[in-house]
């Protein structure tokens, strides 16, 4: 497993850098009201990568367990496809995605791509295994180890803050939606 966690740490900064750079800082997606479902998606991304970041530093899944890390790499893709599909309408005002997240968009579905093979690679033979998730962290120095682990902490935390983040956005825009309907009854 020590590939796949080299790989994803790898993603996981690219992924950072996207998020900190193209998302917040050049295109300011959680202000404007036309990109928030693919805030929406973002949002769920980082659920799903907090657990990834968690497990492959961690743990071992054997058996039917393998399901659970199963239905997180189809949460992964499933999120994936869905913040692709939204992308197009979500940054027509601001004239489509800036050339360089393009350009990390494909880098960082490589490296996924690449991460999600080693995986599925090394975990093969684990399904012939009895049924149980364990501590088997991969033979990488404690520190990393323990530096993804706070990855998927933050993750946790970037989840739970842009998740109030979007629900807020949702409310206050359904109260100013509502604003000139009781002003007209009034």
């Amino acid at each position: 497993m020590e590939t796949a966690f080299y790989i994803l740490l790898i993603a996981g900064h690219l992924g950072v850098l996207d998020v900190i750079y193209f998302h917040n800082y050049k295109c300011d997606l959680s202000a404007r009201p036309e990109c928030q479902r693919e805030v929406f998606w973002h949002t769920v991304r980082h659920a799903v990568y907090a657990t990834q970041f968690i497990v492959i530093a961690n743990f071992r899944f054997h058996g039917l367990a393998l399901a659970i890390l199963g239905i997180v790499y189809a949460a992964d893709i499933i999120v994936a496809w869905s913040d692709v599909l939204e992308e197009t309408a979500s940054r027509r005002q601001q004239g489509g995605l800036p050339r360089g997240e393009y350009f990390m968009h494909i880098v960082l579905s490589l490296l996924i791509g690449a991460y999600l093979v080693t995986v599925a690679r090394t975990v093969w033979p684990d399904r012939l295994l009895a049924t149980s998730i364990v501590l088997d962290p991969p033979s990488v120095p404690f520190v990393l180890r323990a530096y993804m682990t706070m990855m998927g902490i933050t993750a946790i935390g970037t989840f739970l803050y842009d998740l109030r983040g979007w629900l807020s956005f949702r409310r206050a825009a359904r109260r100013a939606a509502l604003a000139p309907n009781e002003m007209g009854a009034a």
